[in-house]
């Protein structure tokens, strides 16, 4: 059990800017790490990608070494040993977050973790220090009721295009994308018997899943700028690495009607340059923030609350490592 072998690198939402953050995502920080691992540098790593996050945890027997690699900067997150994983307890509890102790982190984590196992990229320890995060994560909400009643980013995406129109009854959204953000999207709006829904993705067979759960009409993702034309709110959040909706390509469509473009990816998923016509909205990722702040106090005094719940877990897993013989994990 090496825990004073345990790093946290990585960029968050408090750090850079969403072009920042999208100049580091297209380094390939995976492929980074991939190298790392090969070259032994690293023993074993969790990379976590969100819209607001890309952490790397790892152990490492050179960090330095690591930080060469990708030439880290002193707005990075840069954490190790104890403190690393009272940083990953705080993630996961939704400290960190934007939506005070939302939901989503959790089953981010979780989904992160459980994929570089199965890629067989972790080690004994990050075996250990995820499984104890999971854990508080889920006891944390539990106990604190923390996120009962939370706004998570998809119902802020509808409240916020909700504000742009008096009614969405006779708008024809356009969702590109079927990933987990765009499938948060549909089912929040399904529940609010919002049914006038279009669905693209590159590949057909997912979109095809969904028409047969949900009631959505589909395109081809060949056809998607003649869908942009016909609809009224164009949300894309897909996990490509370019744009899926360039300028050049709308300059003939007929764009007079007003439309809202809601762009949930990163890297952006829509061509800025979209900002030219009139009657276009285009938004992304830190345009929706503003609609957070409300209750906000009432979750950030429910955190203070129930830290304890952190701080039991942090000593529960230094006796583990007392027990294992890892006793100097307690001064890193």
């Amino acid at each position: 059990m090496q825990l004073n072998k345990f790093y946290i690198l990585g960029v968050t939402h408090k750090d850079l800017t969403l072009n920042e953050r999208e100049v580091f995502i297209k380094n390939e920080p995976k492929k980074i790490m991939e190298g790392l691992l090969e070259d032994g540098i690293v023993k074993g790593y969790v990379l976590l990608e969100t819209c607001l996050r890309v952490e790397i945890y790892m152990e490492s027997e050179n960090i330095e070494l690591v930080k060469q690699k990708f030439n880290i900067g002193p707005l990075f997150v840069k954490k190790s040993g104890i403190e690393a994983v009272k940083y990953l307890f705080d993630v996961v509890c939704g400290f960190n977050s934007i939506i005070k102790g939302e939901d989503s982190i959790l089953s981010q984590v979780r989904n992160s973790f459980l994929k570089s196992m199965e890629e067989k990229h972790t080690t004994k320890t990050l075996n250990v220090i995820f499984n104890k995060a999971i854990e508080v994560g889920k006891k944390f909400r539990h106990k604190s009721q923390v996120s009962k009643n939370a706004m998570s980013l998809e119902a802020i995406a509808l409240k916020f295009i909700r504000e742009h129109f008096d009614t969405l009854e006779d708008k024809r959204i356009f969702i590109v994308g079927t990933g987990e953000m765009a499938v948060a999207i549909l089912n929040i709006f399904t529940r609010n018997n919002i049914n006038n829904i279009v669905m693209t993705n590159r590949s057909r067979t997912r979109v095809l899943e969904l028409k047969e759960k949900y009631n959505i009409d589909i395109v081809d993702f060949n056809e998607r700028y003649t869908e942009v034309e016909k609809s009224d709110i164009i949300i894309s959040a897909t996990s490509a690495p370019h744009l899926v909706l360039v300028e050049e390509k709308m300059k003939d469509l007929n764009m007079t009607k007003e439309k809202i473009f809601l762009d949930l990816a990163v890297p952006r998923d829509i061509d800025t340059s979209i900002e030219i016509y009139p009657n276009i909205n285009l938004y992304n990722l830190d345009n929706l923030w503003d609609v957070v702040k409300k209750n906000e106090q009432k979750r950030s005094n429910l955190l203070k609350e129930y830290k304890y719940i952190l701080e039991d877990q942090i000593k529960n897993l230094l006796k583990y490592c007392e027990y294992k013989g890892e006793l100097k994990c307690k001064r890193n």
